[in-house]
């Protein structure tokens, strides 16, 4: 039996039965030496094996201790290079140091993205503040061709679709207000802050699809998919001038997700979007306005782009 990476609920229920059967195979040869039979066939004699004969169980028990005979390939393959070495640095500590080994994680995955298990991205664990910005770093085009890197999150699963890279004439100044036909204040993920609920427009994924038991890269692809449907629904095709404030609380595959469709519709409808995370930050100044609200997030650096 095979389980799905990140699931391992299948794989334990297994082991605990043949577990449990190798124990009472083990009982009744211990009370009874006759209790010991052989098979013709040895392929399936193994332990954790059992099959049924006439009206008894026959369960192959093997010590852990007997030596056995190495199994090799054929074809000789050699084991995969190891990783590349990460340098310690003592002058940086915290967020800091998560966010510098990221950067340079992810600018080596994107120099040779592919090549082996070290070239991809893996945003698993990362600050949700750290990822979206070093994102948009690498997605700023920086007359640098466009590269697009595969996401594999620390549970083994691989997404669907690889994130792109240099890809975006990203600017920093938002449109005048007055230009746009929707403005809409939503937190990523429902029910994680509902105090919140009152002073926003409402969320943009809903907490009981997105944070479920699965394999990482299966809550990201849906993210993504759900993101990029939501995105053209909003704008009607890209035909309306949307800014959404996102409030971020983490989660690293819903953040991944939605940002590659942010990318990706700003890769099909340049200057139609415009979206500004906002993250918690306990220094942020507070407002003597509604923005009182919103006292404990502010601003990161806006995802846009000219038409």
């Amino acid at each position: 039996m095979k389980s799905e990476p990140g699931d391992r609920t299948d794989v334990v229920a297994y082991e605990a039965l043949c577990a449990a059967l190798e124990a009472k195979a083990a009982t009744m040869l211990l009370r009874d030496s006759g209790a010991l039979t052989t098979v013709s066939n040895l392929e399936w004699a193994s332990a954790g094996s059992f099959v049924r004969s006439g009206s008894d169980v026959i369960v192959g028990l093997s010590s852990p201790l007997q030596p056995g005979k190495a199994q090799r390939s054929a074809a000789g393959v050699a084991a995969p290079e190891p990783a590349a070495s990460v340098d310690i640095r003592d002058d940086i500590r915290g967020r800091r140091l998560v966010e510098a080994r990221f950067r340079e994680q992810l600018k080596a995955a994107i120099a040779e993205p592919g090549k082996d298990r070290s070239s991809a991205m893996s945003p698993s664990g990362i600050h949700n503040r750290v990822l979206t910005e070093v994102l948009r770093a690498y997605v700023d085009r920086g007359h640098t061709q466009v590269v697009t890197v595969p996401v594999v999150y620390r549970d083994g699963s691989k997404a669907e679709a690889d994130f792109p890279f240099h890809c975006l004439d990203l600017v920093d100044q938002l449109r005048p207000e007055h230009e746009l036909d929707l403005n809409l204040r939503l937190t990523l993920l429902s029910i994680r802050h509902t105090e919140m609920d009152p002073v926003v427009d409402g969320a943009w994924l809903r907490n009981a699809e997105v944070s479920r038991p699965r394999p990482a890269a299966q809550t990201d692809d849906f993210v993504y998919y759900t993101s990029r449907k939501q995105l053209d629904v909003l704008t009607r095709q890209g035909t309306l001038n949307v800014r959404l404030h996102i409030f971020q609380t983490g989660l690293e595959t819903a953040v991944v997700g939605f940002f590659r469709a942010v990318v990706e519709f700003l890769r099909q409808h340049p200057g139609r979007l415009e979206v500004v995370p906002m993250f918690y930050a306990a220094t942020a100044r507070r407002a003597e306005s509604v923005e009182a609200e919103f006292a404990g997030f502010e601003p990161g650096q806006v995802w846009a782009t000219k038409e």
